[in-house]
């Protein structure tokens, strides 16, 4: 059983210009996660998945392999799916785990449970998600609670699981045949899904230059800065 480990990356982001060498402890954004994948010593493999040589050679520096995709697979208009399908089509492997940069506060110790998971349950998907207990609406209208009953502790709440999007796996065959099929396979298409929930710090998603603050004062703050 060969599993990899896919980190993407490009250097055309928008919200955050240069994102991903955006600096976080003194390092660039994009080896803490490379220093995880590596460390959780689930991996046979870890690659950066990158049009951008620039990021390629931190990778590498960090004892990882750059995977060069194609420039088209690195615009605004290229989806998760397209080049997760293309990286599959030329990386030998049975399972690969999405790890993402922009959550760098995911855990040695989540990465080993997510694989874990994935491969015991022989999965086709797995999704990392995230638990809201709290009151929640969707388009207006409750979800979890009662608006005509009285408010209940919110620990009694059932909590509402949203995508963290973190960790994410797939098994190789069954990801390429629904994109053959059905034109995508991020979310599970036909085959065994199932989610994984993270907590804590490790939710925190880099999209904004407030993330980035955030991310900053998490990272001082458990470093004892």
């Amino acid at each position: 059983m060969k599993v990899v480990c896919m980190i993407p990356a490009r250097l055309g982001s928008k919200r955050v210009v240069n994102k991903n060498i955006m600096p976080l402890g003194g390092q660039p954004l994009v080896t803490h996660i490379i220093r995880t994948a590596k460390e959780s010593g689930c991996f046979h493999e870890v690659y950066l998945n990158s049009e951008a040589n620039k990021l390629g050679r931190i990778a590498l520096m960090q004892g990882a392999l750059h995977y060069k995709r194609p420039k088209e697979l690195a615009s605004d208009y290229a989806t998760n799916d397209d080049f997760t399908l293309e990286f599959l089509e030329n990386i030998d492997c049975d399972y690969v785990v999405q790890l993402l940069t922009t959550s760098p506060f995911v855990t040695e110790q989540e990465i080993r449970e997510f694989t874990s998971y994935l491969i015991d349950n022989e999965l086709d998907t797995l999704i990392s998600v995230k638990d809201s207990q709290i009151e929640c609406l969707y388009e207006g209208e409750a979800i979890n609670f009662d608006k005509l009953k009285p408010t209940p502790p919110s620990q009694e709440l059932v909590p509402i699981k949203a995508y963290a999007c973190a960790l994410m796996g797939w098994k190789k065959d069954t990801f390429i045949k629904n994109m053959k099929k059905h034109g995508c396979a991020y979310h599970g298409g036909e085959g065994k899904t199932d989610y994984f929930t993270i907590k804590g710090f490790s939710e925190i998603d880099i999209d904004t230059y407030e993330d980035l603050e955030l991310a900053r004062a998490v990272w001082s703050y458990t470093n004892g800065n």
